[in-house]
């Protein structure tokens, strides 16, 4: 998951209250609809919303959607529950950037919705979409990452595609500043998948090999140097990686073997290494587990054990570890609670997770509602999503 520039930051707050217009569309209240069960297949966390699949493959958001990242339809209030994207699409996979969402179809096709004043929706303008809009250029689809003011995909062949904010060091390969629709991101390589972080991106080759590309302070690209990149470059350490992921300041990946490292800002220890020093290159996190997966969030990192057992480290302001106390975390701690989940994925603030029967999970900051249990109330132990059974039919 990826987070905004200062810049989009400074726009966002600009149109929050430019509610109500004929270009700012309000949501009309609608009734909640009673659902026996609310099963997921999968669930992102975003900035300040969240998103999931249901057994149907609907997409699901809750959480804040003054710009329309909820996808409704219209601009709303926060949505502390979930609300039913808007259309009658079904989708394969999603991601939840920092104000914008974006899914892939069964078509292969990759919508988005929310805001877009750097052109991450990738429709060839600026406008903010309030309901799912298709990405032009034709291009098919099988993994779309949303982050800050940027997006990224991976056809069948291994091309990467990104549109939106170049950031220091570019999104696209080209652009000097952005770009409204996709462009390929330069070089040969075949990627097996991308993940687009704040204002830099990581992905990793079937073979195993680690890029980044984009910002390159703090050391997030992982090269040994501290200087942008508008082309993927490797990441140190000839490592072979089965996943690599990107947050807002650094980056994290799952070797082969199951060896998980991080590299990049690590001022509240997001590296999980057992300091608060940065590193531009990779840093073994400490722990003796094997890991599956691991997610970079805004300043804390999750990820998953070989023994299936959750954990957070990093910036715990708001209980985003949930490990049920307060205080930042050097070094993997499990996340309280007697659920065990299969998946998991970091917000800016906050974390959400899946177990195996469908049920979802989110904690941490909850100012928009972004946890789905129904209140704003900050937790720091997971709560369930839809805990009351029920969803809003959207705007």
């Amino acid at each position: 998951m990826g987070h905004p520039t200062n810049r989009s930051l400074t726009l966002l707050a600009a149109v929050l209250c430019a509610c109500g217009t004929a270009e700012n569309p309000t949501a009309p209240s609608t009734p909640a609809e009673s659902i026996p069960e609310l099963k997921f297949t999968l669930v992102v966390a975003g900035d300040d919303h969240s998103c999931g699949l249901t057994s149907d493959s609907r997409a699901l958001c809750w959480g804040g959607n003054e710009v329309g990242q909820l996808g409704v339809g219209a601009r709303s209030v926060s949505q502390p529950e979930p609300v039913a994207v808007v259309g009658a699409l079904t989708f394969t996979a999603l991601s939840a950037g920092a104000f914008h969402t974006c899914g892939v179809t069964d078509s292969q096709q990759v919508y988005c919705w929310g805001f877009n004043v750097t052109g991450q929706i990738g429709d060839a303008t600026f406008q903010h979409r309030f309901a799912p809009t298709l990405v032009a250029g034709d291009i098919t689809f099988v993994s779309v990452s949303a982050g800050g003011g940027h997006s990224c995909a991976v056809t069948a062949a291994g091309d990467v595609y990104c549109w939106g904010a170049r950031g220091d060091g570019g999104a696209t390969n080209d652009s000097t500043t952005a770009s409204t629709v996709p462009v390929k991101v330069d070089g040969t390589i075949d990627f097996a998948s991308v993940a687009a972080g704040g204002d830099h991106r990581c992905g990793w080759t079937p073979s195993g090999e680690g890029y980044c590309w984009g910002a390159g302070s703090d050391g997030r690209l992982g090269d040994g140097s501290t200087t942008g990149s508008n082309v993927p470059v490797s990441v140190a350490g000839a490592l072979a990686f089965h996943t690599v992921g990107a947050g807002d300041g650094h980056s994290c990946g799952v070797t082969t073997d199951g060896l998980s490292y991080c590299w990049g800002l690590n001022t509240n220890g997001q590296l999980g290494n057992g300091s608060a020093a940065s590193t531009s290159v990779p840093s073994p996190v400490m722990a003796g587990y094997g890991w599956q997966s691991l997610e970079a969030g805004g300043q804390h990192t999750c990820g998953l054990t070989e023994d299936s057992v959750t954990m957070c480290w990093g910036l715990n302001q708001f209980g985003q570890l949930g490990d049920g106390v307060d205080g930042d975390r050097l070094v993997p701690n499990p996340v309280g609670g007697d659920q065990q989940f299969v998946s998991v994925s970091t917000g800016r603030f906050h974390t959400c997770a899946l177990t195996a029967s469908g049920d979802a999970y989110c904690w941490g900051f909850n100012q928009r509602g972004q946890l789905g249990d129904g209140s704003t109330t900050d937790r720091n132990l997971p709560v369930l999503v839809g805990a009351r059974g029920t969803i809003s039919n959207g705007g």
